[in-house]
């Protein structure tokens, strides 16, 4: 699981900012890295019907530039142990990014993204958003303009946070949770989010003055987590709950925020264009709010891991009772 890594970079200190998470799943799980860099296909020039093709100066040029980018990174990685190696490709970002994904044998897409706010966001989407809408594989995510404002960004990451919401979709998530788990010996902190009700008093939870279909929303909630919990248990992992109220996303934002030692790993269906905009993406508010790693694994894409010695890990056989999840 996740021994062949897709890193797309561009150069930047942003992009740069997902290499320390990387470097730690790196270690849990025995892989090696591929860095990847795009380069903008350039037309021959040509004069009349001669048509003359002059060299491509400035392709070389860039090509010459990330050799030695990449050059001076993998000579940091090997500092830390991580064994990387380089590649370009010339083409359209988003199209060449997936078909790498795709056809690459990758178990894994490390993605450094820099997305706006959703209060600014258009109904465009960024060559990010279309890399995560389209790929194959799981992604490890971080938005790098957002973790530069954080503070504590060098804390180091020691728990599984994992976003469940009683669908198959988020269940997805679980194979590869028991995995990256048992490879880097992580308890898991199991989540569900009850949605926020308007009015309705934070501090009283679980209080007589709390309506009574937010108690047993939240029953429920206990009840599913402590069931998946148990499994997990009796299968030797560590595992806690935790039940919260508010908005899904910014939830997890929060609790990320306040204990940052937590990888969040969720399980998406991400949507995209007029279907993210009527019907929200819990996943892309996340990747667009917070600061912190994502481990995003896209439901329904590519089955799960199905190692033949960890059989009892089998992935769900089915995504299609998550249509609300996301």
């Amino acid at each position: 699981m996740f021994k062949r890594v897709l890193v797309p970079m561009n150069g930047s200190q942003s992009t740069e900012r997902i290499l320390p998470h990387l470097v730690q799943l790196t270690n849990w799980c025995d892989s090696e890295l591929t860095l990847l860099h795009v380069l903008r296909p350039t037309r021959d020039r040509s004069v009349g019907d001669l048509q003359i093709e002059y060299p491509n100066v400035l392709t070389d040029r860039a090509q010459g530039l990330a050799r030695e980018y990449f050059s001076e990174l993998i000579e940091q990685l090997d500092g830390v142990g991580v064994t990387a190696r380089p590649t370009t490709a010339t083409g359209e970002l988003v199209d060449t990014v997936v078909a790498r994904a795709s056809a690459g044998g990758f178990d894994l897409m490390a993605l450094a993204v820099g997305e706006p706010h959703p209060v600014v966001r258009h109904l465009t989407e960024s060559p990010s958003e279309k890399i995560r809408v389209r790929s194959p594989i799981p992604m490890l995510i971080l938005n790098g303009r957002m973790a530069g404002k954080k503070d504590r960004t060098d804390v180091p990451l020691s728990r599984l946070l994992v976003a469940l919401n009683g669908t198959r979709v988020s269940e997805f998530a679980l194979p590869y949770v028991r995995r990256v788990a048992r490879a880097g010996n992580l308890p898991i902190t199991l989540l569900r989010i009850v949605p926020e009700i308007d009015g309705f008093n934070h501090a009283a939870v679980l209080s007589s003055t709390a309506p009574r279909f937010v108690q047993g929303a939240v029953q429920v909630a206990e009840e599913y987590l402590e069931e998946q919990a148990t499994q997990l248990a009796e299968e030797g992992f560590d595992v806690r709950t935790k039940v919260a109220v508010g908005p899904a996303a910014q939830t997890m934002v929060d609790i990320q925020d306040a204990e940052p030692e937590h990888l969040l790993v969720m399980g998406s269906v991400v949507r995209s264009g007029w279907q993210r905009a009527m019907l929200g993406c819990t996943a892309d508010e996340v990747v667009r709010t917070s600061g912190r790693p994502l481990l995003l694994i896209p439901a329904g894409r590519r089955p799960g891991p199905t190692d033949s010695d960890e059989a009892e890990d089998a992935e769900p056989t089915s995504a299609t009772n998550g249509s609300t999840a996301s």
